[in-house]
């Protein structure tokens, strides 16, 4: 609140025979004194805090404290049974003071604010006549009920003390109303106190139109009244008006009032115009697809009518009507010619907006794409809205079902089409690269983006390619497999703050000859160091010469012999032989690593080199990461590769000359793959179906991707690993960007989403779209999400036990609610599971573990959760899944939600907790965390807060680096359409055979130039490559076509001589 609200004060008498004054505020001289009865004995305020839903008690400790001290009234008689008429003037006169001066330039903590939430509200529910039958305790119950609701509506301090004044205000009023026994407060707070009205209704509208009337001025249409009069222009208020005067208001030329009463006005003439069946008249199609083409206001409006009733008839078989946000948001789009972006609450009908806009567009005579982040998603709306679109005879389908060229090309002839970005961008490759027949005539007009932020920043640089499977390509399987077979002998191994890559196990004097430089030493052997351990006594006398002469199985007996702490106490030796510092490891009983020495130097020109021991004088050097092994094992990887045509030579394998260059500037990417691939956890980045391996999006959508493949050998080291059948690498030979397909729409751009991002985030896409423009939307009802405080735990087992903790708190009813249900989110399916297991024996509803997007798991999921239900899932459930909750659930507080993990940006977070609280039903959520499941960058955070704010800088730092990508996908989408020219000149100079000979060398060329090039495109070197690829591409062309000559002369000279 910005300064002192007015108020209105009327004097008034209660009924009954105790009534009391309450003196005047000091900084309101002349305000009449509220008079009021003295409430019946109810339970004192401490019996009532005993159970209420707040954190502690010392909210409750420091309101009577302050409440004692300015009412002089003695702590211990600070209870409503003991309160006399005289003291409770006394505590009211204090709470105005408090509400509307002290506390207005110093907020109180929230505690505080919600216990006098809860003192207020005793207040005026106690001073109603209780029905008979009616116990104290009950409505001591109903109390902290309404209270917790009414708090979980306020996002923080700020907003807690408005409803804090709303509250008092309303409390006022009630006891100070003169014309009518029965106000609208009394009549809610007897309904209230008799158990007839649910706690979903129980944000009352009363508490918020006098936080409004508080907020109103007059003064300003008063002092000017004369000036205009003058001038002939009329002028009124819309303030203080009753329902019957509210449209004459709108007669004068000049309104002034508050923005809520200009809301509510709005609100009113809609409702009207809906109940009294006015709207019902515009059913003209007709004259809706002749108005279409105007921006005359009223034309739309006409428009808006039509669409609104369809919507009403076809969609929602007569039960609701187009809400006036999602009016007022297709209003935007429609007057919108260069693209608009709009943030919706999540739950405020993002669908109905898209679909009614998506029927705008095709009356004006436009296609539109519709794009969704997952098939699923699109899949259900396009069904959904069927019958709205065939109201208007607009056809409409999805693309991500299709499989054959004649379905695709079928679905384009469609006024609508729903789809992922993935398929509009393979469908438009397969037209422009393939040159097949599925998009022909269908331009670029319209794109609606459905989760808009999801498709602009989190995939806002993917690359959608068609595979080009080449059989040349099958000769590197070998070279993978080579590859797979030195990196498996590493490993990764943590340490408190680090993690290490793992060398293969040694005897420990091998493994300290191999990893030190012994030049400029006595030491040209590994069994020059195992010398040194026997004349330090780390092996006995004559064990060198016992290692010499043995045999590798009786050499590994002999090592069994030496201990682990004899080979600890080595290093120290060894350092005064070698000029290095050695810091060892060994393994406690977690299996993480355990500082057992650390280097002696801090001197950066004495090498550091860790190591960790084994038993059975083992052990194994450690690397801080596996960059400084790529190039050693790409070397050592080489030198056993030869290229035909050459000299055999038996200990090396065989490569076609033509692959040489690819193979030598892609072996160093292998080798990195490989060790990624190690790290690559089945469950979390991919699973295993039907023997293929199926990426998942597990950071963003948490869907199993089972149309995308990995690159640059990473999908067939993960086969590998698995032990599937080997494919062959692929060679892209055609992508195309996210960017660079929204482009096509030439500006016509038009989205929604429940989470448009961060001001980075949108200056980024400002860059990217100039001609866009945002808007935030305001919702329709109040958003009641209460944000429970998160927890950060310092083990995996914590994790689970607060998880656990948390859910059956909340499922489970309690003195003041029944049960509600609960949804999990995890990072990933193998999180989801593990939670599952936890849960499933404690549950007492139905619990449901949801990790696919299947049809089966879908329709798990559709039903409506019933108190003590719960669902597990991955962040599936966590981006425009509607989950469905009973009345009842919604009377206890709504769906509860818990976030298991730390999402990757702010964006995530919100769209999970946007799974509850919807359409202006509560809810509540929490971010429980381990510090276990955090990345490296994230292991020295102390609290979730630190937590949050390291991602969120990292996030930034994210989205600023994305421009640098782009730059580089701008590069890589020209090099495509230098190609594509030459593409399109074969497919009209030759025909039949030759062509598809032709276009088959052609493309294998350009797949390899593009990998042999893949350094200096990432130098951006611009020039160079466009003028290496103009030449490389003549030549190829050129070579190819007098390879297919000679072909075709030697198979016609072979027909001659068989003939012969």
């Amino acid at each position: 609140m910005g300064g002192h609200p007015r108020r209105e004060a009327p004097q008034s008498t209660a009924t009954g025979s105790a009534a009391t004054e309450t003196p005047p505020s000091p900084d309101r001289p002349g305000q009449t004194p509220h008079q009021m009865q003295s409430p019946p004995s109810p339970p004192g305020l401490r019996d009532l805090q005993d159970d209420a839903p707040v954190d502690d008690d010392s909210g409750s400790d420091e309101l009577l404290e302050i409440l004692s001290l300015n009412s002089s009234i003695p702590l211990s008689e600070l209870s409503l049974t003991q309160l006399t008429a005289d003291q409770l003037g006394k505590i009211l006169s204090v709470l105005d003071k408090l509400l509307f001066d002290e506390w207005i330039s110093a907020l109180p903590s929230l505690s505080t604010l919600q216990h006098t939430q809860v003192f207020i509200t005793e207040l005026c529910a106690l001073s109603l006549e209780i029905s008979e039958g009616v116990s104290l305790q009950i409505i001591s119950s109903r109390v902290q009920s309404l209270v917790e609701t009414i708090s979980q509506s306020a996002s923080n301090v700020s907003e807690s003390f408005l409803l804090t004044q709303a509250l008092y205000l309303n409390l006022m009023h009630f006891l100070s109303d003169h014309g009518s026994s029965d106000t609208d407060a009394v009549l809610i707070a007897k309904q209230w106190a008799e158990e007839e009205l649910s706690t979903e209704n129980l944000f009352l509208i009363e508490f918020l139109s006098s936080l409004t009337s508080s907020l109103q001025n007059t003064e300003r249409a008063t002092e000017w009244s004369d000036f205009y009069k003058n001038l002939g222009v009329s002028l009124n208020t819309n303030m203080k008006k009753t329902d019957a005067s509210y449209k004459d208001v709108y007669e004068s030329d000049i309104v002034f009032g508050t923005i809520n009463d200009f809301v509510s006005d709005y609100f009113q003439y809609s409702r009207e115009v809906m109940e009294t069946g006015e709207i019902q008249k515009h059913r003209d199609v007709q004259q809706a697809r002749t108005l279409s083409h105007s921006t005359n206001t009223e034309d739309l409006q006409e428009v808006l009518a039509v669409l609104c009733n369809a919507v009403h008839l076809h969609k929602a078989e007569g039960k609701w009507w187009p809400r006036i946000n999602q009016m007022i948001s297709w209003c935007l789009l429609a007057f919108s010619d260069t693209g608009k972006l709009l943030e919706m609450g999540t739950g405020e009908g993002k669908s109905c907006v898209i679909a009614m806009f998506a029927v705008l567009r095709v009356l004006r005579g436009e296609k539109v794409d519709v794009v969704s982040s997952s098939s699923v998603l699109c899949q259900r709306d396009a069904e959904e809205w069927k019958n709205f679109y065939k109201y208007f005879g607009v056809t409409a389908d999805t693309n991500t079902n299709k499989t054959e060229d004649e379905d695709r090309k079928e679905c384009y002839q469609k006024d609508v089409v729903y789809g992922t970005i993935e398929a509009f961008a393979a469908d438009h490759l397969r037209q422009t690269f393939e040159m097949k027949d599925v998009r022909p005539d269908r331009s670029y007009q319209c794109i609606i983006i459905d989760e808009v932020d999801s498709l602009l920043l989190d995939q806002g640089v993917q690359l959608t390619y068609l595979s080009s499977p080449m059989v040349s390509m099958q000769h590197l399987n070998v070279i993978l497999t080579m590859i797979w077979s030195h990196v498996r002998q590493y490993g990764f191994l943590s340490s408190e703050h680090q993690t290490f890559v793992r060398g293969p196990p040694a005897s420990f004097f091998k493994a300290i000859f191999d990893s030190i430089d012994t030049e400029g030493t006595e030491i040209d052997d590994p069994m020059d160091i195992l010398r040194i351990a026997e004349e330090s006594n780390t092996v006995p006398k004559g064990f060198t010469e016992e290692i010499y002469q043995s045999e590798k199985d009786e050499l590994l007996k002999k090592l069994k012999t030496v201990s682990q702490d004899a080979v600890v106490n080595f290093f120290q030796e060894i350092e005064d032989y070698i000029p290095c510092g050695f810091t060892v490891y060994t393994l406690d009983d977690e299996g993480l690593l355990c500082v057992r020495k650390r280097s002696p130097y801090n001197n950066q020109d004495i090498p550091e080199l860790k190591f960790l021991v084994l038993e059975e004088g083992l052990c194994c050097p450690l690397y801080d990461s596996e960059e400084t092994l790529i190039k050693p094992i790409a070397e050592l990887i080489s030198k056993k590769i030869q290229y035909t045509p050459c000299t055999n030579n038996q200990d090396k394998i065989s490569i076609p000359g033509f692959l040489k260059n690819l193979v030598e500037k892609k072996v160093s990417v292998w080798v990195q793959n490989a060790f990624l691939a190690m790290q690559l956890k089945e469950g979390r980045d991919y699973v295993v179906e039907n023997n293929n391996i199926c990426p998942v999006d597990f950071r963003s959508t948490g869907i199993v991707e089972q149309n995308k493949k990995w690159g640059d050998g990473l999908q067939q080291f993960v086969e590998i690993k698995h032990q599937i059948k080997l494919s062959t690498i692929s060679i892209v030979t055609n992508y195309m960007s996210n960017i660079s397909f929204f482009e096509k729409y030439q500006g016509k751009i038009y989205g929604t989403t429940g989470t448009l991002g961060s001001k980075t985030d949108i200056l980024f896409l400002q860059d990217l779209y100039p001609t866009l423009s945002a808007c935030k939307m305001p919702t329709f009802n109040r958003k009641k999400l209460f944000e429970v405080k998160g927890a950060l735990k310092t083990s995996a087992e914590e994790w689970k036990s607060e998880i656990k903790r948390e859910v059956m708190t909340q499922i489970s009813p309690n003195s003041y609610r029944g049960g509600r249900a609960a949804l999990v989110i995890c990072e990933t399916i193998n999180k989801a599971k593990e939670i599952h297991e936890e849960l499933k024996s404690s549950i007492p509803g139905e619990i449901i573990l949801y990790c696919r997007s299947d049809r089966d798991s879908l329709s798990k999921i559709d039903k409506e959760l019933l108190p003590g239900d719960v669902i597990v899932a991955t962040n599936l459930a966590g981006r425009g899944t509607d989950i469905k909750v009973s009345k009842q659930v919604n009377n206890n507080g709504g769906l509860f939600v818990i976030l298991s993990f730390l999402s990757e940006n702010t964006r995530v977070e919100l769209q999970a907790f946007g799974r509850t609280a919807r359409k202006g039903k509560p809810g509540s959520a929490q971010v429980i965390i381990s510090t276990d499941h955090l990345s490296q960058s994230f292991r020295t955070v102390s609290s979730l807060e630190e937590a949050k704010s390291t991602r969120d800088r990292l996030a930034a730092e994210n989205v600023n680096n994305m421009m640098n990508d782009v730059t580089e996908l701008k590069l890589r989408e020209d090099l495509f359409s230098e190609y594509c020219k030459t593409l399109e000149d074969i497919h009209k100079n030759t025909d039949g055979d030759e062509k598809r000979a032709v276009v088959a060398v052609m493309n294998e060329f350009w797949g390899i130039w593009l990998q042999t090039k893949s350094e200096e495109i990432d130098q951006l070197k611009r020039n160079e490559l466009q003028t290496s690829l103009k030449a490389d591409l003549t030549r190829a062309k050129s070579q190819s076509q007098s390879r297919l000559h000679h072909v075709q002369v030697f198979i016609t000279t072979s027909s001659l001589e068989i003939s012969l």
